[in-house]
Parts: C-alpha cells; sequence; structure tokens
C-alpha cells in the first residue's frame, strides 16, 4: 500500500502512514476553469496524538515529493 505524507493538526509534526482511507463518496470534479480537483476526504489514526483526522486531497503532499524524515514508527512501506 501506499504512504502518503500528513501533518498533525494537533501538534503540527509529519507522520508518513500507509494506513489511510478515502471516503466512499471521493470523486473528481471539473472546476468552471476546466482543471479537475478531488473532492471527499483522506481519514488516517494519527500516531502521533491517537485521533482520527480528515483531509481533504488537496492537503496532502505528493507522496513521490514528501520528505521521508519523521516517519512515525509503526508505518508500512510500500
Amino acid at each position: 500500500m501506499l504512504e502518503l505524507h500528513f501533518t498533525c493538526p494537533k501538534q503540527g509534526k509529519e507522520f508518513r502512514s500507509a494506513q489511510w482511507t478515502v471516503d466512499p463518496d471521493l470523486k473528481a470534479v471539473t472546476d468552471p476553469d476546466g482543471r479537475k480537483h478531488l473532492r471527499g476526504g483522506v481519514r488516517v489514526l494519527c500516531p502521533l496524538c491517537s485521533e482520527l483526522h480528515v483531509y481533504a486531497p488537496d492537503e496532502l503532499a505528493c507522496p513521490l515529493q514528501a520528505p521521508k524524515t519523521n516517519r512515525a514508527p509503526n508505518t508500512l512501506t510500500a
């Protein structure tokens, strides 16, 4: 499974996790200018504060460009 890069909104620290899910109603929408965006949420249990966080897809860093530092314990790698 693919690891994504997240930032804990409570602690402001970054972590990576492969244990995320997407909302069942996640969908691609096209804005008036013809650009496509994802609408919905990505959910992950935070290993830093133990709370469930929900992120909009555009809040997440590209997993191919996000730094590989600050890995949370017990995360899986793709």
